[in-house]
């Protein structure tokens, strides 16, 4: 009887692993501006937009209809040089909780701006499993 339990216990461990480790990181760039992505629902999505620091203009994401893609946290800056200005790149983390389809937009602005459209828009559609 004790072995079979534990046999059972050890399954149990087994399908826990495995289900979490199917959970996927989606990155995503500026060369993917316009696509269509397919996650799962656990799965975590990175998006890296080009930037410059010192301009005032910065990405800002726009919620998504229906909730089910969340961001996580705020935005980090990674810069290509260490000079002061240099053009990086920000990194924006997203939970996906549920299922839904949709549209995650990102706008590259001046906060302080409201009547002027952004400089630039990323878009990329969402389905989610």
């Amino acid at each position: 009887m004790r072995i079979r339990r534990a046999h059972l216990l050890l399954l149990l461990v087994a399908l826990l692993v495995a289900s979490r480790a199917s959970a996927s990181a989606i990155f995503i760039s500026l060369d993917d501006n316009g696509q269509e992505f397919t996650l799962d629902r656990g799965d975590a999505l990175v998006i890296s937009l080009p930037a410059t620091s010192g301009t005032g203009y910065t990405w800002q994401a726009q919620p998504v209809a229906g909730g089910f893609v969340k961001q996580v946290g705020d935005p980090a800056f990674e810069r290509d040089s260490t000079m002061p200005g240099a053009a990086g790149h920000q990194i924006f983390h997203f939970g996906i909780g549920a299922r839904g389809t949709g549209t995650l937009e990102m706008r590259y602005l001046r906060p302080w701006e409201k009547d002027k459209p952004p400089a630039k828009v990323f878009k990329v559609t969402l389905t989610v499993q």
